[in-house]
């Protein structure tokens, strides 16, 4: 064989081979990319991953209860004082605005001189300054069934009475969580002068 033609054999084998190899490349070039395995657990897109197990429970109903408020009340304390020449008179009447009932309520009676005066059974003398007097039934919703008056005389006749209303107790049978709703309307001060008007509150 001939140099030329030793070398046109060359050329060629070598001219075959580079297209061999680039048609081998390009097949691959065109096969996809293996898809990857994805389980139940993956996120959708945009979305964070949320560990399994039952959905949390809301406070409010962790025990079950079907009605939060049945402990709660809010009581109200309303009347007016009256005082001249040494002789007080105090009107006091107890609101219950709910949302439970209420056997009775305790309250507090505080005068800023000591007081004199027959009390009624549903009043004890403390001090001679302080009464505890027991309001009735407070049915949710409704003022007590009786008011609360009472006459008094502050020896000595002072030119002014402060006169101090508050709760001390819900309800002789209440349960212990029983709680007021609004402590803040159970507390009354009233400053009653000795002209004989009345003091609303």
């Amino acid at each position: 064989m001939t140099t030329v033609w030793r070398k046109v054999l060359v050329w060629g084998l070598a001219g075959l081979g580079v297209l061999t190899g680039s048609g081998v490349a390009a097949a691959h070039a065109r096969e996809p990319a293996p898809a990857q395995a994805t389980g139940a657990s993956d996120p959708a897109p945009g979305r964070p991953a949320r560990a399994g197990g039952p959905a949390p429970q809301h406070p409010a109903d962790a025990d079950g209860s079907a009605n939060a408020d049945a402990d709660e009340v809010d009581l109200a304390h309303h009347g007016r004082v009256v005082y001249q020449r040494g002789q007080l008179t105090v009107h006091l009447r107890t609101w219950n605005h709910g949302p439970s009932s209420l056997d009775s309520a305790t309250v507090r009676l505080s005068f800023s001189a000591p007081v004199t005066g027959k009390l009624p059974g549903t009043c004890a003398r403390q001090a001679p300054a302080v009464l505890h007097c027991e309001t009735g039934a407070l049915r949710a919703g409704a003022a007590a069934s009786r008011g609360l008056d009472l006459a008094l005389r502050v020896p000595g006749a002072p030119d002014e009475v402060w006169v101090d209303v508050r709760t001390t107790r819900l309800g002789q049978s209440a349960a212990p969580t029983t709680r007021d709703l609004n402590p803040a309307n159970d507390h009354q001060r009233v400053l009653a002068l000795a002209t004989g008007d009345p003091y609303y509150f």
